[in-house]
């Protein structure tokens, strides 16, 4: 339970401290303190607290902290895509080099690093064109992730499957999705990406 709280109580901090920095240094970033905000924040921060304590309570620092920044980097464009329908660059930085960190620190399956290069042809040359590029570099950072925990090519799609599925369901529910399939009004993608990770990580 301290470890928990520790974890939780790090990455609060942490989260907290990437929106002021957001805020400082994009005066016109929109971004409000609101119910959803709120909740957006206590539960990535459970979530990713829960999981860290859960499947990586025994490992060194270095292992739990490098899933803390995925938490953190998830959680912040949560709330930047619900709110402003953006997800910032700078923000892809440190979880891609914490994610590849992750893949290098021991010896990779053949088919993780195959699968990590397909998939990312796969986002860039075909789903590109379907959603942003901030939504293509949240996919392409998870899949280094499960990578460095020893997924493969499948595992990347279940996941990308999963968060389409989602997606669909919740909209559809909602009446936002027309006779073709197609979505009606467009609507943040990257809740649904975070979501559905925990399910393969």
């Amino acid at each position: 339970m301290l470890f928990f709280l520790k974890v939780w109580g790090l990455q609060l901090t942490l989260v907290l401290a990437v929106l002021r920095l957001i805020g400082t240094l994009d005066p016109s970033h929109g971004l409000r303190t609101d119910g959803a905000a709120v909740g957006i924040l206590l539960a990535g921060c459970g979530a990713g607290a829960g999981y860290i304590v859960y499947s990586h309570s025994g490992a060194t620092p270095g292992v739990w902290l490098g899933y803390l920044v995925l938490a953190v980097y998830l959680t912040v464009c949560t709330i930047t895509d619900i709110q402003t329908c953006r997800v910032y660059d700078i923000l892809q930085v440190p979880a891609a080099a914490a994610g590849a960190w992750l893949c290098i620190r021991q010896p990779a399956a053949a088919e993780s690093g195959t699968g990590l290069i397909l998939f990312a042809l796969l986002q860039y040359l075909l789903f590109m064109r379907l959603y942003g590029e901030g939504d293509v570099m949240a996919f392409q950072i998870c899949a280094l992730y499960l990578a460095g925990g020893g997924g493969n090519f499948l595992t990347m799609l279940l996941h990308m499957a999963l968060a389409f599925a989602m997606l669909g369901a919740m909209q559809l529910a909602k009446g936002n999705i027309n006779r073709k399939g197609n979505l009606k009004s467009p609507v943040p993608f990257l809740p649904y990406i975070a979501c559905s990770v925990l399910w393969f990580l």
